[in-house]
């Protein structure tokens, strides 16, 4: 298999898309608030170590905490330097990073002086990445330099990038997650054509699920900085299974005696809204995305509609929201329980539901979540 670390972007891009948990290999499982207790650090570590993320990335002052709790594992401790803000001094820099590897970080990850690229002082950033490169490389450690995208110009980002290369970094890294502005897809984009394909590029700040992280590969990165690894794996891990997410209830029915009736305690009582009704059915809205519908009971055998009254034997019926990218992985988990799949329909508005049911012949649906968003919308128009 194609070692993630060496691989390029379009490597990376299809063995994820091959097997979303490989994204694992790509996460500094990342932990740098002010008030991160050892219990805290101590749990990204087990986090880590169950998804198996590439690194933990910490403050200084928990490396060596870090280091205890993953000892015996592959994942890697990763400490900033000169966090947040970037504005010590190369000296202290150094220092820092040099205590922090004695500690157990294999990695650091640099904030630039950002005031210093500001007043086109490249020889100053120059020789200050360069310092903290060498303290890393002489103990056998990466360095990555953090540059701060959201406070540069396209073209100090450019700058920046070029001399942070020239200074024999082994990344640059889109932000700290600090300064309001998180990572771009155009930032990313950007930095990765200016370093090229041999120098890594780490996206960090608001990346918080698997298609933002897989836009961000897309993008050049080939590391990404997350506090939201364990959902970004969730997600992953159900893509894998083919995608058997479930989103919410999406409807739900009851069957009544007297329509008139029923409607009159489900407005007036309970506050509900109507959204369609017909001689044998009314529609209520339930929230944002969820309806609840109530079909006359003495009619059912007799009605004609492409919504189905469900006809249950148990309770009821209850209709499951889901992602509609995942109905083809839903329809095949289906099959694989040996459950019989009673009907399928398309709607008008391009959405999709499974129709089967439970052991006590309750009737299940699995719709597309997208449908009575439309529907809504539509009644609305």
């Amino acid at each position: 298999m194609t070692n993630l670390t060496t691989a390029t972007t379009e490597q990376l891009i299809q063995l994820i898309d091959e097997d979303p948990t490989r994204v694992a290999g790509l996460i500094d499982h990342t932990l740098l608030k002010p008030d991160a207790t050892e219990e805290m650090i101590a749990q990204i570590c087990r986090e880590a170590m169950r998804h198996h993320f590439f690194s933990v990335c910490v403050n200084p002052t928990n490396v060596r905490f870090a280091a205890e709790q993953l000892a015996g594992s592959d994942v890697k401790v990763v400490a900033v330097v000169g966090f947040p803000l970037g504005a010590t001094t190369t000296k202290e820099k150094v220092s820092e990073a040099q205590t922090a590897i004695e500690n157990g970080a294999t990695e650091i990850d640099m904030v630039i002086n950002i005031g210093a690229v500001k007043s086109k002082d490249d020889e100053f950033t120059l020789a200050q990445i360069t310092a903290v490169t060498q303290a890393c490389h002489e103990r056998g450690s990466l360095c990555k330099v953090i540059i701060e995208t959201s406070y540069l110009t396209n073209e100090e980002k450019v700058r920046v990038c070029k001399i942070a290369k020239e200074a024999g970094a082994d990344f640059v890294k889109t932000s700290t997650g600090f300064s309001g502005g998180g990572a771009t897809v155009e930032d990313v984009a950007l930095m990765r054509h200016t370093v090229g394909q041999k120098m890594g590029v780490k996206a960090s700040g608001g990346i918080r699920s698997l298609d933002d992280a897989r836009r961000m590969v897309a993008a050049g990165a080939n590391r990404l900085g997350v506090s939201s690894g364990v959902r970004i794996m969730q997600e992953a891990e159900a893509a894998k299974r083919g995608g058997t997410e479930i989103l919410g209830v999406a409807e739900a029915v009851l069957y009544v005696e007297d329509i008139p009736r029923a409607k009159k305690f489900y407005t007036e009582v309970l506050g509900l809204a109507v959204s369609q009704q017909f001689e044998d059915a009314i529609f209520l809205q339930t929230g944002q995305n969820s309806t609840l519908i109530l079909f006359d009971i003495n009619k059912l055998a007799e009605r004609e509609s492409i919504i189905p009254a469900h006809g249950a034997r148990g309770q009821g019926h209850i209709c499951l929201a889901v992602p509609p990218e995942q109905m083809d992985g839903w329809r095949a988990r289906l099959l694989a329980h040996e459950i019989e799949i009673e009907h399928e329909q398309d709607w008008s508005l391009g959405t999709h539901s499974l129709y089967f049911r439970d052991p006590d012949g309750n009737s299940l649906e699995l719709m597309d979540g997208r449908h009575y968003r439309r529907v809504w919308r539509k009644l609305q128009e």
